[in-house]
């Protein structure tokens, strides 16, 4: 095992740990023109210490908390800023240090997701396509939405115009959801509950306060450190890569009113009202509570309850696929922290309006912006979607306790073959019990659709100065 040492929070990029406030937030995507004139600013943009680093943040944090209980209402006014580059854009700034180890990394997310996995190309955003010579880098300016919005035009004209070598390619932006919306993805759901807990880095929650989880190695997260590739020598990156890392930046659409109009139709053959149904296609409830604990009622009290587990063989209360037991299976896997990924996304696009409820049809632009960081793409992201999430027959020889059905793909975030060929792969389909305690089906087109994004490297800040030229 690597030798633990302390992490140096000057160092690592602070969305990556403890992640960035985002009431509001702006991707700013960029093009490399020139990278001898985007190099001198680059190192202009370090030495003015514009990059948000862990200890940053933290102090950041702390702020938020003070202005919160001694002024409550008050708006802390803020934006910070981190930067990522493709596998393009880190050969642009520097030939030597390119040379990753991370496959689908090298490879982009087209080549992975497109040519090799389920989006399909006709739905990206032409920005996204390699045929546009794509993106080689994505700044993130998180806080409140004035302050993002003036340093994000301030950070174009002085540090990433056409002078400096860059050109502007795509602005999106996500944005907090209102009043008792807060914190929920569209479909209605407490978001980023289950994150990992990174050892030596996190404060280790105690057995029988609610939030108990098992701890993750930080070197599965962030480069340099312990359970990196397993901590084998000729898996792991070289030196300078060291507190970075792996940013998977994707676009993701969501269908709120198929959703809700499939939860009417289907809740009630399935003898669930729609949240019950709703609840086991997530996991849990709305306001968070697990299906597992509260397979019936909802228990706003246990919103962010992460001391529980599952039964391998047993899908009465929660089903195999629903989402989150796809995605954090528990301790169905031996290895619990091989896979996890930190999740820092926002929604994105304008709440559901009367003419959308009522045609039950998508008119609207909304969804996720989804952002994970991991020291391995291969083994995170990319493993979570092909080995988990889409493939029917995980977890595997459950036939037995599903009344002889696949356990089905992942109820909310599954994606058809690009080319179905059969029937059965023209539709999504998983294995539930209902509410009357029989094993059936249920099936549905997706509710979501990727339209596009890409892969990064998030440097330390030592590298980004090296690159800079500093």
């Amino acid at each position: 095992m690597a030798e633990a040492s302390a992490p140096d929070f000057n160092n690592i990029q602070g969305d990556i740990w403890p992640g960035l406030p985002k009431k509001y937030q702006t991707f700013w995507f960029f093009q490399i023109t020139d990278a001898t004139k985007f190099k001198p600013s680059l190192g202009k943009l370090m030495d003015d210490k514009i990059i948000t680093s862990s200890a940053d943040a933290l102090k950041h944090k702390e702020k938020i908390h003070e202005v919160k209980n001694s002024q409550p209402g008050t708006l802390h006014e803020l934006a910070l800023v981190n930067i990522s580059f493709s596998f393009k854009g880190m050969q642009k700034l520097d030939e030597s240090k390119s040379r990753f180890r991370d496959d689908p990394f090298r490879k982009g997310m087209e080549a992975d997701m497109v040519a090799e996995g389920r989006d399909r190309i006709n739905e990206w955003m032409d920005e996204f396509k390699a045929a546009n010579d794509g993106v080689d880098g994505v700044l993130l300016i998180c806080g409140t939405e004035s302050s993002v919005k003036q340093t994000a035009d301030n950070l174009a004209k002085k540090y990433f115009s056409s002078t400096h070598g860059i050109t502007h390619v795509l602005t999106l932006n996500g944005k907090e959801r209102p009043g008792k919306d807060k914190g929920h993805e569209h479909f209605g759901f407490l978001d980023a509950i289950s994150q990992p807990r990174l050892t030596g880095f996190d404060k280790k929650c105690q057995k029988g306060d609610g939030n108990y989880q098992y701890m993750c190695r930080p070197g599965r997260i962030i480069i340099g450190h312990d359970g990196e590739m397993n901590n084998e020598p000729k898996s792991k990156h070289e030196p300078w890569a060291k507190d970075g890392s792996y940013l998977v930046v994707r676009k993701l659409k969501q269908y709120v009113p198929e959703f809700n109009k499939y939860l009417k139709d289907n809740a009630p053959k399935l003898n669930f009202t729609e949240d019950q149904l709703g609840a086991r296609l997530v996991g849990r409830w709305k306001s968070g509570a697990p299906v597992e604990k509260h397979p019936f009622t909802d228990e706003p009290k246990d919103a962010r309850l992460n001391e529980f587990n599952y039964n391998v063989n047993d899908h009465t209360k929660c089903p195999f696929s629903s989402h989150i037991r796809k995605t954090k299976p528990r301790s169905i896997v031996s290895d619990r922290d091989m896979n996890d990924i930190m999740r820092r996304g926002i929604p994105y696009g304008p709440e559901v309006d009367p003419k959308e409820t009522e045609s039950n049809e998508t008119q609207n632009d909304r969804g996720l912006m989804f952002l994970c960081y991991q020291s391995s793409i291969g083994n995170g992201f990319q493993f979570l979607k092909r080995s988990w999430v889409n493939l029917n027959t995980f977890p595997a020889d459950k036939t037995e306790y599903t009344g002889g059905h696949n356990p089905g793909q992942d109820a909310i975030i599954g994606q058809l073959v690009s080319k179905p060929q059969k029937p059965s792969q023209k539709i999504l389909t998983t294995a539930l019990v209902d509410g009357e305690g029989k094993h059936t089906t249920t099936s549905f087109l997706p509710f979501i659709q990727s339209n596009g994004g890409d892969y990064f490297f998030s440097p330390s800040l030592k590298l980004l100065k090296e690159l800079g030229g500093k």
